[in-house]
């Protein structure tokens, strides 16, 4: 993999440390999400469901941090998508809860949700990413203006 592919999916100070820290954040944010909407925290508006407002907001602001502090595209959709799973989770497991378990299971890892939910974060993952990576590189031009004492 090139140098320049490599630091933009995984940033410039990729460690395995960082890699299993943002696994561990993901499947918090999963579980954290599925119970927000267990509990009704996060609420389904409208009539068709796609993708979830509130899980998109809790992936833009993760996504837009994981920006900020410049840690590659990898890392800003690998904890997009969990928001977007424990929404589904919450709907697979608590909103059928008619259905048997082999159904609900079915339903959770059906192909075509989870390619559209996959599609979703990778999309407005990138688009929060470069938010956060041009918020960081404003800051940091407009500090160093103000160090210089240009006005």
């Amino acid at each position: 993999m090139a140098r320049s592919l490599r630091t933009l999916l995984l940033g410039p100070g990729y460690t395995r440390f960082r890699r299993n820290l943002m696994l561990l954040s993901a499947v918090v944010l999963a579980v954290a999400t599925c119970i927000a909407y267990a509990v009704d925290l996060f609420t389904v508006s409208g009539g068709i469901l796609i993708i979830p407002g509130d899980a998109t907001v809790v992936g833009l602001v993760v996504a837009a941090g994981v920006g900020y502090r410049s840690s590659g595209l990898i890392f800003a959709w690998i904890p997009f998508f969990p928001t977007y799973l424990g929404f589904h989770a919450d709907w697979a497991f608590f909103g059928l809860s008619r259905r048997s378990l082999s159904e609900e299971l079915a339903f959770f890892f059906d192909p075509v949700g989870l390619a559209v939910f996959a599609s979703a974060a990778v999309f407005l993952g990138t688009l929060a990413c470069g938010a956060g990576s041009l918020a960081r590189r404003s800051l940091d031009l407009l500090r160093h203006s103000e160090l210089l004492g240009d006005s």
